[in-house]
């Protein structure tokens, strides 16, 4: 959305999500979930902001909450690879469930899973968290994510039954209070809702969603190349059709040569704001924020996808031997690299060689 049609009303209702989110996360801890999954850009502000309520509602003489304890995912299930793209984007979300199943049941022997460390561990400093399989009491996960349509979470419900990510609860945060869900998963949406396995917050506006890292401080970079290699050169993925290459990775803080400072300043503003609003500051302080932030995001023209590649450019051509970026309408960057690099990356991801030490796509 442009953010100049902003409205206070659509903040204050973005807060209440963020209580209601950090509620029903603590509630389901209680009952033994002990790992949040964030899949997507946008629903990463609205757990910064339970995060924030938790911060302000706890008591003082207790440092470290519960829900401070609880283990955080963050796994890139975007499907946005251009208009052009050869893949199907419930392939692709099934490569992730594929990737979170490995994560959750520990298979370290997975292939999608081998091959997201592999690329993890070849891109140092791209990469939010950590995503190492290591012992757990439960598999018991919450899953968070936005929902517009309902296209994407409806792919991943498919996904996660074939997967057996049976214990797993969905917190659904809705965009426009469900107008802009279609009729076919919104019934869908309903039934999860109704066996228990689905909790739904509705929200006015999610005013962050696909507006990149300007408003999520989160950059996400995938891999046409590697992704297109590889569903001809692993024959686990060929076989079952899955596809996938991407990281998060997150930066706020400005660099030396303040390149990102736009970006800085941005998240500081809508951090503090949605903060504010969240611990139910006085409106005129929420308002001042929101005519400061909305002042910044036209100055600084941090809503155009152009200002967003040059900006991760010049990060991402210095830690990743890439030839070329592109950039979606949602701010996703796609690196691409000669068919030879993806190439030689794969033929040494199957050769089971090492990384970060062998560089495995370097010339």
């Amino acid at each position: 959305m442009n953010i100049a049609d902003l409205t206070f009303d659509m903040v204050r209702s973005y807060a209440e999500a963020c209580r209601e989110l950090h509620d029903y996360i603590a509630d389901l801890q209680q009952d033994g979930f002990g790992l949040v999954v964030i899949p997507s850009r946008g629903a990463h502000p609205f757990f910064d902001g339970a995060n924030r309520h938790d911060y302000e509602t706890r008591p003082r003489e207790m440092p470290i909450s519960p829900f401070q304890l609880i283990d955080t995912l963050y796994l890139p299930f975007t499907a946005d690879f251009g208009q052009a793209s050869p893949f199907e984007s419930r392939d692709i979300r099934r490569y992730w469930s594929r990737t979170l199943a490995a994560i959750v049941h520990r298979d370290t022997e997975d292939v999608a899973y081998r091959l997201h460390e592999y690329l993890r561990g070849s891109s140092k400093g791209f990469a939010i968290g950590d995503t190492s399989i290591k012992p757990a009491s439960s598999e018991k996960f919450i899953f968070v994510d936005t929902v517009v349509s309902g296209r994407a979470i409806c792919e991943i419900f498919d996904a996660f039954d074939e997967y057996g990510l049976t214990d797993c609860h969905f917190i659904l945060l809705v965009d426009e209070r469900g107008k802009r869900l279609k009729a076919e998963y919104r019934r869908r949406i309903d039934e999860m809702t109704l066996s228990q396995r689905a909790t739904v917050i509705q929200v006015e506006k999610i005013f962050t969603e696909d507006e990149g890292p300007a408003m999520s401080g989160i950059w996400t970079v995938t891999f046409p190349d590697i992704m297109e290699h590889a569903r001809k050169m692993i024959p686990e993925l060929a076989n079952s059709n899955e596809v996938g290459a991407g990281l998060y990775y997150f930066e706020v803080a400005n660099r030396e040569d303040s390149s990102n400072l736009d970006f800085t300043i941005s998240n500081a503003i809508l951090s503090t704001m949605i903060g504010t609003a969240v611990a139910a500051g006085p409106d005129h302080v929420v308002k001042r924020f929101l005519e400061d932030f909305q002042q910044h995001i036209a100055a600084t023209k941090l809503q155009n996808q152009a200002r967003t590649k040059n900006v991760a450019d010049l990060r991402i051509f210095k830690g990743l031997p890439i030839d070329s970026t592109d950039i979606s309408s949602s701010h996703v960057i796609r690196a691409h690299m000669a068919p030879t690099r993806a190439e030689r990356f794969l033929r040494n991801f199957l050769a089971g060689h090492k990384t970060p030490e062998h560089r495995p796509w370097h010339d």
